[in-house]
């Protein structure tokens, strides 16, 4: 059954809810449903609503379920890249279960937002989360923030197991990787030209723990998704298999 995310809304069974205009549009004109087919619709809370269309752009909602947060929610704060890195970076960090993106400007990133352009880019790019989300059942929606400075971004983070890929690190990841479930990661990624050592000196005495994933030279939006996959493997739901 097909799923639409429909933000902003109590999902309440029995309800019955006008559906935006870009989404009424999707549903009639592109994908010709009509009135009496049922959907699935998600608040990117956890909730999902099995509903059915009803006459004058609304729907029914028929039942509720509600899916529980992640067991160990993971945060990557990546580098800004350039052109339309960030976009495949969003794109498969939320299918493979990114809950937060941090999106920040380092010493060696090129593109820089500022403004409008801004506003327009981040606009464009939470589109693409929810898209992402929507299409890979990730019913609790990444969020995206586009911070301005690697400082206020390390302020910003919680988590209690925090990493820092870095190429010139000497310690290996499974050396870090606790046997103990952590409640929280943070994971910085750098961009295309590298972390320099001031930032990795700044991200220590934050609290984040230098690693290296090998010998090979990654990208950066390879990095930030092959690190997560490991941890979502080991942490997450990723070994757990489809649920009933």
């Amino acid at each position: 059954m097909r799923s639409f995310y429909l933000p902003e809304v109590e999902l309440r069974c029995g309800a019955v809810v006008c559906l935006p205009a870009e989404l009424q549009r999707h549903l009639l004109t592109v994908l010709r449903l009509q009135p009496g087919e049922e959907i699935l619709l998600f608040s990117g809370k956890g909730q999902v609503a099995k509903a059915v269309l009803r006459p004058e752009n609304k729907a029914e909602l028929l039942s509720i379920d509600t899916y529980p947060q992640p067991k160990c929610p993971l945060t990557l704060i990546q580098g800004m890249p350039k052109g339309d890195k960030v976009e495949l970076i969003l794109q498969k960090g939320t299918e493979i279960g990114v809950n937060d993106f941090h999106l920040v400007s380092m010493s060696r990133s090129v593109s820089q937002l500022k403004g409008e352009r801004k506003k327009k880019r981040q606009h464009r790019w939470e589109k693409i989360v929810q898209e992402a989300a929507r299409q890979s059942q990730q019913y609790h929606v990444p969020q995206l923030q586009i911070d301005t400075t690697f400082t206020e971004t390390l302020d910003a983070v919680e988590a209690d197991l925090k990493l820092l890929l870095w190429e010139d690190s000497a310690e290996p990841l499974a050396a870090v990787l606790p046997q103990v479930q952590p409640k929280q990661i943070a994971v910085v990624v750098g961009p295309e030209g590298g972390i320099t050592p001031q930032e990795e000196d700044q991200a220590s005495r934050a609290g984040f723990r230098s690693v290296s994933l090998g010998p090979r030279i990654l990208r950066t939006e390879t990095a930030g998704l092959a690190i997560m996959t490991v941890l979502q493997y080991l942490y997450g739901d990723l070994a757990a298999g489809r649920q009933a």
